[in-house]
C-alpha cells in the first residue's frame, strides 16, 4: 500500500477496500487477510521467507550464467576484431574524418 492509498472497510459486505486518494478509484476489494491462529501466521511467514530465498537463488544463478554469456560474447567479438584487423587504414585518424 502506498501513502496515497486509503484502506477502509466496505459498508456493504464488510471486506477491505483500497482506494486511491488522488482519483478516488477503488484499487482493491476483497476479504481481509486475518489469520485464524499463530500456526497459520508462522506458516505464511515461512512461506514468504522461502519465496525470498528462492528468488535470491534464481537471481544468483542467473548472474553466474551471465559470466559465461559475457565470456562467449567477448570471445566472438575478439575473433571478429582479429579478422577485421587486416582492413584497418595505415593511419587510424584518416578514417575518422571522412
Amino acid at each position: 500500500m502506498s501513502k496515497k492509498d486509503l484502506e477502509i472497510k466496505c459498508p456493504d459486505c464488510g471486506s477491505r477496500l483500497r482506494i486511491d486518494r488522488e482519483t478516488g478509484a477503488i484499487i482493491a476489494h476483497g476479504p481481509e487477510d486475518k489469520a485464524s491462529d499463530l500456526a497459520d501466521v508462522k506458516a505464511r511467514m515461512e512461506g514468504k521467507t522461502q519465496a525470498k530465498r528462492d528468488a535470491f537463488g534464481a537471481a544468483l544463478n542467473a548472474e553466474r550464467g551471465r559470466k559465461n554469456e559475457l565470456d562467449a560474447l567477448f570471445k566472438d567479438a575478439s575473433k571478429k576484431a582479429s579478422k577485421d584487423d587486416d582492413e584497418k587504414p595505415d593511419n587510424p585518424l584518416d578514417d575518422r574524418w571522412r
